[in-house]
C-alpha cells in the first residue's frame, strides 16, 4: 500500500507552533471545573516534553508553577 501523499517531517519548530496554537484555543473555554482545565495544561505539558519542545515556552505562569510544584512533591 502506497502513500500518495509525502510524508512532512515535523521539526521542533512546528511542534512548538502547534502546541501553542492549541493551548492558545482551548485555555479561554470556560469549564465547569479547574481540575479539567489543570488536566488540559497537564496534557500539552506532556506532549510539549515528548517531542523536545519546553512546556515552559508554551503554557501561561499559573499553569507552569502548578505543574512543576505539583512534580516536586
Amino acid at each position: 500500500m502506497s502513500n500518495r501523499y509525502p510524508e512532512k517531517p515535523w521539526f521542533r519548530e512546528d511542534l512548538e507552533r502547534t502546541l501553542q496554537s492549541i493551548y492558545a484555543a482551548f485555555k479561554p473555554v470556560p469549564s465547569p471545573t479547574t481540575q479539567r482545565q489543570a488536566g488540559f495544561a497537564d496534557a500539552i505539558a506532556a506532549v510539549a516534553l515528548a517531542v523536545g519542545v519546553d512546556p515552559k515556552e508554551l503554557l501561561l505562569p499559573e499553569d507552569i508553577q502548578r505543574i512543576f510544584s505539583e512534580k516536586r512533591r
